[in-house]
């Protein structure tokens, strides 16, 4: 029968438990540092929060105040109504005023274009003289061939019957209307030792032209009168042909009521 081998105790090394322990030690006084540090800034940070926590608070509150204060009805002060419905009527006036006027100054053109139409039909002038609304006033047309000869701006004493006729249309009661002469001519080239150039022709004769419609009618205001010229540059009709040249031979007068429109405040 066999023996057995007695083994021989196996005897443990534990000689790192040393360093072991030192590591540990070490670790657990780290720790120790580090949640005394995380407690100081916690504290910090905790005050901090609650102070920005109570303006925060704070600020919603009045904002939530400031809200439901604007969206009372019963909030809005009377002097606020007050101020709302004084424009309100301001509005209205101003229209009023304004539909008013127009009214007026319609009228006032009326009655000038129909005494016009009148002293035309009259003087059997329809060829020769014509009225029409345009541009918020009256355009009343006037071909030149009964007013000036070729060539000239000067009235002659017969001539100046129709500026007198005219200008006395202007004197409608205490209303006052404003009247704008243009002179108007063919693209025939003029040059003659007294005019250089269409433009000068007809200038000279919207400037004589109302120069007699103010001395026929003393108690016209000079001051509501005003004269252009326009040479060829503003056609009625084409220059091609002797019929369309003489339509463009003209002296205009724009009629319009002084106050045309309403002043906005």
């Amino acid at each position: 029968m066999r023996r057995r081998k007695k083994h021989s105790e196996e005897h443990v090394d534990e000689s790192w438990l040393l360093p072991y322990s030192d590591l540990l030690t070490l670790l657990l006084a780290l720790f120790i540092v580090l949640f005394a540090t995380s407690s100081i800034d916690a504290k910090k940070f905790e005050q901090m929060g609650n102070a920005f926590k109570k303006i925060v608070d704070e600020g919603a509150a009045g904002n939530q105040a400031h809200v439901a204060k604007s969206k009372d009805p019963t909030n809005i002060s009377a002097d606020a109504i007050e101020k709302a419905m004084a424009a309100q009527d301001k509005q209205k006036s101003a229209a009023a005023s304004k539909k008013a006027l127009e009214k007026q100054n319609k009228m006032q053109l009326e009655a000038f274009k129909k005494k016009l139409d009148s002293y035309i039909s009259t003087e059997h002038l329809e060829a020769k003289l014509s009225t029409r609304y345009a541009n918020d006033g009256l355009l009343i047309t006037i071909r030149d061939d009964i007013l000036f000869d070729s060539g000239s701006a000067e009235l002659s004493a017969s001539k100046r019957k129709i500026a007198k006729e005219i200008g006395m249309l202007f004197k409608q009661g205490d209303s006052k209307m404003e009247g704008i002469i243009s002179g108007h001519t063919d693209d025939v080239p003029i040059h003659t030792a007294t005019y250089k150039s269409n433009w000068e022709l007809s200038a000279a004769r919207a400037v004589n032209f109302m120069e007699a419609i103010i001395t026929e009618n003393t108690s016209l205001d000079p001051g509501l009168f005003s004269a252009r010229g326009y040479g060829e540059y503003k056609p009625v009709a084409k220059n091609d042909n002797a019929v369309d040249r003489e339509k463009n031979r003209r002296v205009e007068i724009m009629v319009r009521p002084l106050n045309n429109k309403v002043e906005e405040e």
